[in-house]
Protein backbone atom coordinates (compact mmCIF):
# COMPACT_ATOMS: atom_id res chain seq x y z
CA UNK A 1 0.00 0.00 0.00
CA UNK A 2 1.55 3.35 -1.17
CA UNK A 3 1.73 5.50 1.92
CA UNK A 4 1.86 9.43 1.49
CA UNK A 5 2.90 11.83 3.74
CA UNK A 6 1.93 14.88 4.75
CA UNK A 7 4.87 17.57 3.87
CA UNK A 8 3.86 20.83 5.69
CA UNK A 9 3.81 23.82 3.11
CA UNK A 10 7.26 26.48 3.17
CA UNK A 11 6.58 30.01 1.83
CA UNK A 12 8.45 29.62 -1.07
CA UNK A 13 6.38 28.83 -3.81
CA UNK A 14 7.53 26.84 -7.04
CA UNK A 15 4.57 25.55 -8.48
CA UNK A 16 3.67 26.39 -12.20
CA UNK A 17 1.29 29.22 -12.28
CA UNK A 18 -1.01 30.52 -15.39
CA UNK A 19 -1.51 33.85 -15.42
CA UNK A 20 -2.81 36.42 -18.24
CA UNK A 21 -0.68 39.17 -18.92
CA UNK A 22 -2.05 41.62 -16.38
CA UNK A 23 -1.60 39.32 -13.69
CA UNK A 24 2.02 38.92 -14.26
CA UNK A 25 2.95 42.54 -14.51
CA UNK A 26 0.95 42.66 -10.82
CA UNK A 27 3.13 39.70 -9.46
CA UNK A 28 6.32 41.38 -11.36
CA UNK A 29 5.54 44.49 -9.57
CA UNK A 30 5.33 43.03 -6.44
CA UNK A 31 8.20 41.17 -6.29
CA UNK A 32 10.48 44.21 -7.56
CA UNK A 33 8.72 46.13 -4.64
CA UNK A 34 10.24 43.29 -2.11
CA UNK A 35 14.01 44.53 -3.02
CA UNK A 36 15.63 46.92 -1.07
CA UNK A 37 17.55 47.58 -4.05
CA UNK A 38 14.85 48.59 -5.95
CA UNK A 39 13.24 51.12 -3.49
CA UNK A 40 13.85 54.76 -4.01
CA UNK A 41 16.70 55.50 -0.91
CA UNK A 42 19.30 56.35 -3.11
CA UNK A 43 21.55 59.58 -2.23
CA UNK A 44 20.86 62.33 -4.93
CA UNK A 45 24.62 64.16 -4.24
CA UNK A 46 27.38 62.89 -4.83
CA UNK A 47 29.93 61.32 -2.07
CA UNK A 48 26.85 62.68 0.74
CA UNK A 49 28.84 61.96 3.83
CA UNK A 50 26.42 60.52 6.60
CA UNK A 51 28.35 62.26 8.83
CA UNK A 52 26.45 60.23 12.10
CA UNK A 53 27.49 57.27 10.32
CA UNK A 54 31.19 57.75 10.11
CA UNK A 55 31.62 58.93 13.62
CA UNK A 56 29.95 55.75 14.70
CA UNK A 57 32.11 53.78 12.65
CA UNK A 58 35.37 55.79 13.20
CA UNK A 59 34.99 55.37 17.19
CA UNK A 60 33.61 51.84 17.65
CA UNK A 61 36.62 49.80 19.52
CA UNK A 62 37.95 46.83 18.16
CA UNK A 63 40.74 44.59 19.83
CA UNK A 64 44.58 44.46 18.57
CA UNK A 65 46.73 41.62 19.09
CA UNK A 66 50.65 41.37 19.09
CA UNK A 67 53.22 39.45 19.56
CA UNK A 68 56.75 40.15 20.37
CA UNK A 69 59.22 38.06 19.70
CA UNK A 70 62.90 39.10 20.96
CA UNK A 71 66.07 36.39 20.85
CA UNK A 72 69.05 37.25 23.28
CA UNK A 73 72.52 37.61 21.55
CA UNK A 74 74.17 35.40 24.33
CA UNK A 75 72.26 32.19 24.44
CA UNK A 76 70.15 32.68 21.42
CA UNK A 77 66.96 31.85 23.81
CA UNK A 78 63.72 33.47 22.12
CA UNK A 79 61.32 35.41 24.46
CA UNK A 80 57.76 36.00 23.39
CA UNK A 81 55.53 38.36 24.73
CA UNK A 82 51.62 38.84 24.38
CA UNK A 83 50.29 42.33 24.08
CA UNK A 84 46.91 43.41 23.81
CA UNK A 85 44.74 46.63 23.76
CA UNK A 86 41.58 48.17 22.49
CA UNK A 87 41.54 50.74 19.80
CA UNK A 88 39.58 52.86 17.75
CA UNK A 89 40.19 54.07 13.90
CA UNK A 90 40.23 57.98 14.86
CA UNK A 91 42.97 56.91 18.08
CA UNK A 92 44.93 54.87 14.92
CA UNK A 93 44.49 58.46 12.75
CA UNK A 94 45.52 60.41 15.79
CA UNK A 95 48.50 58.55 16.28
CA UNK A 96 49.56 58.76 12.71
CA UNK A 97 48.74 62.26 12.64
CA UNK A 98 51.37 62.68 15.70
CA UNK A 99 54.01 60.50 14.41
CA UNK A 100 54.53 62.63 11.45
CA UNK A 101 54.64 65.85 13.02
CA UNK A 102 57.09 64.77 15.53
CA UNK A 103 59.17 63.02 12.14
CA UNK A 104 58.91 66.48 10.97
CA UNK A 105 60.21 68.17 13.76
CA UNK A 106 63.19 65.65 14.14
CA UNK A 107 63.99 66.76 10.36
CA UNK A 108 63.92 70.19 11.28
CA UNK A 109 66.79 69.97 13.92
CA UNK A 110 68.51 67.28 11.70
CA UNK A 111 68.17 70.14 9.07
CA UNK A 112 70.18 72.83 10.78
CA UNK A 113 72.53 69.54 11.88
CA UNK A 114 73.43 69.31 8.44
CA UNK A 115 75.68 71.10 6.35
CA UNK A 116 73.33 73.69 4.57
CA UNK A 117 71.83 74.26 7.67
CA UNK A 118 74.71 75.82 9.33
CA UNK A 119 76.15 72.73 10.75
CA UNK A 120 75.35 73.28 14.46
CA UNK A 121 75.27 71.05 17.49
CA UNK A 122 72.41 69.31 18.75
CA UNK A 123 71.49 71.71 21.28
CA UNK A 124 71.77 74.74 19.17
CA UNK A 125 69.83 72.61 16.08
CA UNK A 126 67.27 72.04 18.32
CA UNK A 127 66.47 75.77 19.58
CA UNK A 128 66.80 76.84 16.37
CA UNK A 129 64.44 74.43 15.35
CA UNK A 130 61.74 75.62 18.37
CA UNK A 131 62.59 79.18 17.40
CA UNK A 132 61.07 78.07 13.28
CA UNK A 133 58.26 76.51 15.14
CA UNK A 134 57.51 80.06 16.70
CA UNK A 135 57.44 81.52 13.64
CA UNK A 136 55.31 79.13 11.93
CA UNK A 137 52.67 79.11 14.70
CA UNK A 138 53.10 83.09 13.87
CA UNK A 139 51.04 82.86 10.92
CA UNK A 140 49.79 79.61 10.24
CA UNK A 141 45.86 80.80 10.82
CA UNK A 142 46.21 82.54 7.68
CA UNK A 143 47.02 79.52 5.91
CA UNK A 144 44.92 77.95 3.30
CA UNK A 145 44.89 74.29 4.01
CA UNK A 146 46.51 73.32 1.33
CA UNK A 147 49.70 75.37 2.39
CA UNK A 148 49.64 73.69 5.77
CA UNK A 149 52.40 70.98 5.90
CA UNK A 150 53.59 68.58 9.14
CA UNK A 151 55.78 71.00 10.45
CA UNK A 152 52.95 73.86 11.11
CA UNK A 153 50.98 71.20 13.06
CA UNK A 154 54.50 70.17 14.80
CA UNK A 155 54.81 73.82 15.89
CA UNK A 156 51.21 73.87 17.05
CA UNK A 157 51.41 71.15 18.74
CA UNK A 158 54.01 71.57 20.64
CA UNK A 159 52.29 74.23 22.99
CA UNK A 160 48.88 72.26 22.64
CA UNK A 161 48.13 68.82 21.23
CA UNK A 162 44.51 69.76 20.60
CA UNK A 163 45.08 72.41 18.94
CA UNK A 164 47.33 70.49 16.25
CA UNK A 165 44.93 68.05 16.18
CA UNK A 166 41.89 70.71 15.51
CA UNK A 167 44.03 72.03 12.61
CA UNK A 168 44.25 68.31 11.32
CA UNK A 169 40.73 68.54 11.58
CA UNK A 170 40.28 71.08 9.59
CA UNK A 171 42.44 69.77 6.75
CA UNK A 172 40.28 67.02 7.40
CA UNK A 173 36.97 68.63 6.59
CA UNK A 174 37.81 71.10 3.57
CA UNK A 175 39.16 67.62 2.48
CA UNK A 176 35.32 66.53 1.97
CA UNK A 177 33.96 69.23 1.48
CA UNK A 178 36.46 69.47 -1.67
CA UNK A 179 35.89 66.16 -2.70
CA UNK A 180 31.95 66.36 -2.20
CA UNK A 181 31.59 69.30 -4.21
CA UNK A 182 33.30 67.90 -7.45
CA UNK A 183 36.56 70.11 -7.32
CA UNK A 184 38.78 67.53 -6.72
CA UNK A 185 38.13 65.93 -9.66
CA UNK A 186 37.93 69.27 -11.85
CA UNK A 187 41.66 69.74 -10.48
CA UNK A 188 42.26 66.21 -12.46
CA UNK A 189 40.21 67.22 -15.15
CA UNK A 190 41.78 71.27 -15.26
CA UNK A 191 38.59 72.55 -15.01
CA UNK A 192 39.10 74.72 -12.60
CA UNK A 193 40.66 77.58 -14.14
CA UNK A 194 38.21 79.99 -14.31
CA UNK A 195 34.71 79.85 -12.98
CA UNK A 196 32.48 78.72 -15.91
CA UNK A 197 34.73 76.28 -16.80
CA UNK A 198 34.49 74.70 -13.10
CA UNK A 199 30.75 75.26 -13.62
CA UNK A 200 31.06 73.23 -17.07
CA UNK A 201 32.43 70.39 -15.35
CA UNK A 202 30.32 70.39 -12.86
CA UNK A 203 27.46 70.54 -14.94
CA UNK A 204 28.40 67.22 -16.82
CA UNK A 205 28.86 65.41 -12.84
CA UNK A 206 25.56 66.22 -12.23
CA UNK A 207 23.89 65.67 -15.40
CA UNK A 208 25.42 61.94 -14.73
CA UNK A 209 24.65 62.00 -10.67
CA UNK A 210 20.95 62.82 -11.78
CA UNK A 211 20.36 59.84 -14.15
CA UNK A 212 22.16 57.04 -11.87
CA UNK A 213 21.69 58.38 -8.37
CA UNK A 214 25.18 56.84 -6.68
CA UNK A 215 24.69 55.20 -3.62
CA UNK A 216 27.83 55.17 -1.44
CA UNK A 217 31.67 55.88 -2.23
CA UNK A 218 32.26 53.30 -5.14
CA UNK A 219 29.13 54.56 -7.43
CA UNK A 220 30.46 58.26 -6.66
CA UNK A 221 34.12 57.68 -7.87
CA UNK A 222 32.64 55.79 -10.95
CA UNK A 223 30.67 58.95 -11.64
CA UNK A 224 33.38 61.42 -10.93
CA UNK A 225 35.74 59.25 -13.22
CA UNK A 226 32.69 59.20 -15.99
CA UNK A 227 32.68 63.20 -15.48
CA UNK A 228 36.87 63.14 -15.72
CA UNK A 229 37.27 61.10 -18.89
CA UNK A 230 34.65 62.94 -20.48
CA UNK A 231 35.44 66.31 -19.63
CA UNK A 232 38.93 65.18 -21.02
CA UNK A 233 37.60 63.44 -24.32
CA UNK A 234 35.65 66.89 -24.97
CA UNK A 235 39.22 68.53 -24.26
CA UNK A 236 41.20 66.66 -26.52
CA UNK A 237 38.62 66.65 -29.19
CA UNK A 238 38.34 70.34 -29.77
CA UNK A 239 42.31 70.49 -29.89
CA UNK A 240 42.38 67.79 -32.54
CA UNK A 241 40.29 69.99 -34.65
CA UNK A 242 41.71 73.20 -33.83
CA UNK A 243 45.16 71.56 -34.98
CA UNK A 244 43.51 70.33 -38.03
CA UNK A 245 42.26 73.26 -38.55
CA UNK A 246 45.39 75.18 -38.09
CA UNK A 247 47.07 73.11 -40.38
CA UNK A 248 44.71 73.66 -43.59
CA UNK A 249 44.33 77.12 -42.81
CA UNK A 250 48.17 77.73 -42.72
CA UNK A 251 47.92 75.44 -46.51
CA UNK A 252 45.52 77.73 -47.55
CA UNK A 253 48.05 80.09 -46.99
CA UNK A 254 50.83 78.86 -48.61
CA UNK A 255 49.01 77.90 -51.59
CA UNK A 256 47.92 81.39 -52.42
CA UNK A 257 51.16 83.10 -51.49
CA UNK A 258 53.90 80.38 -53.07
CA UNK A 259 51.91 77.80 -55.22
CA UNK A 260 50.08 78.39 -58.02
CA UNK A 261 47.73 75.35 -57.57
CA UNK A 262 47.32 71.75 -55.93
CA UNK A 263 48.02 70.90 -52.18
CA UNK A 264 50.73 71.58 -50.01
CA UNK A 265 51.08 68.76 -47.43
CA UNK A 266 51.75 69.71 -43.80
CA UNK A 267 54.75 69.34 -41.75
CA UNK A 268 55.48 66.01 -40.05
CA UNK A 269 55.28 67.67 -36.68
CA UNK A 270 51.86 69.29 -37.42
CA UNK A 271 50.73 65.78 -38.50
CA UNK A 272 51.98 64.43 -35.51
CA UNK A 273 50.38 67.12 -32.96
CA UNK A 274 46.73 66.04 -35.26
CA UNK A 275 47.15 62.41 -34.21
CA UNK A 276 48.49 63.01 -30.83
CA UNK A 277 44.84 64.82 -30.02
CA UNK A 278 42.96 62.27 -31.43
CA UNK A 279 44.92 59.20 -29.85
CA UNK A 280 44.44 61.70 -26.67
CA UNK A 281 40.24 61.96 -27.39
CA UNK A 282 39.89 58.25 -28.61
CA UNK A 283 41.64 57.02 -24.88
CA UNK A 284 39.20 58.86 -22.95
CA UNK A 285 36.26 57.44 -24.90
CA UNK A 286 37.19 54.33 -24.44
CA UNK A 287 37.81 54.85 -21.04
CA UNK A 288 34.60 56.90 -20.32
CA UNK A 289 32.96 53.53 -21.97
CA UNK A 290 34.74 51.18 -19.57
CA UNK A 291 33.86 52.91 -16.52
CA UNK A 292 30.13 53.01 -17.81
CA UNK A 293 30.33 49.41 -18.29
CA UNK A 294 31.79 48.73 -14.81
CA UNK A 295 29.24 50.92 -13.21
CA UNK A 296 26.25 49.05 -15.22
CA UNK A 297 27.88 45.71 -14.04
CA UNK A 298 28.09 47.02 -10.40
CA UNK A 299 24.28 47.66 -10.68
CA UNK A 300 23.64 44.21 -12.43
CA UNK A 301 25.04 42.05 -10.56
CA UNK A 302 24.60 43.97 -6.61
CA UNK A 303 23.56 41.24 -4.20
CA UNK A 304 19.95 41.02 -4.06
CA UNK A 305 18.30 41.86 -0.80
CA UNK A 306 14.99 40.65 0.28
CA UNK A 307 13.23 42.65 2.97
CA UNK A 308 9.52 41.72 4.35
CA UNK A 309 8.37 39.68 1.62
CA UNK A 310 5.64 37.01 2.69
CA UNK A 311 5.86 34.83 -0.43
CA UNK A 312 9.12 34.70 -2.88
CA UNK A 313 9.00 32.71 -6.04
CA UNK A 314 12.50 31.43 -6.92
CA UNK A 315 11.61 28.43 -8.65
CA UNK A 316 9.97 26.32 -11.30
CA UNK A 317 7.97 24.09 -9.47
CA UNK A 318 6.82 23.09 -5.88
CA UNK A 319 4.49 20.05 -4.77
CA UNK A 320 2.12 20.13 -1.57
CA UNK A 321 1.62 16.80 -0.84
CA UNK A 322 -1.08 16.45 1.96
CA UNK A 323 -2.27 12.98 3.27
Amino acid sequence: MLRVKRIEPCKLNFAPVVLNTSERLLECGISLDAFAMNKPKRKTHLYEIDRAARTARRTTPHTVKQIHITEKRSTGEKIRRNHQYETTLEDAETRQVLMEAAQSFIGTIEFYKSEFGGGKPHDEAVKEALQCHEWRRGYVEGLSVQEITWGHMSAVGEVDIRDGLKLWTRVRETADDELESGKRGAKVAGDNTTPYSLAQYLAIRDSFADQWKPQGGIESAMIEMLAIAYSLQMYWSTVAHDRAMQAHDSQREALKRYETGGWKSPYQSEADAVDQAHRLADGYNRQFLRVLRQLRDLRRYAPVIIQSAGQVNVGNQQVNVSS
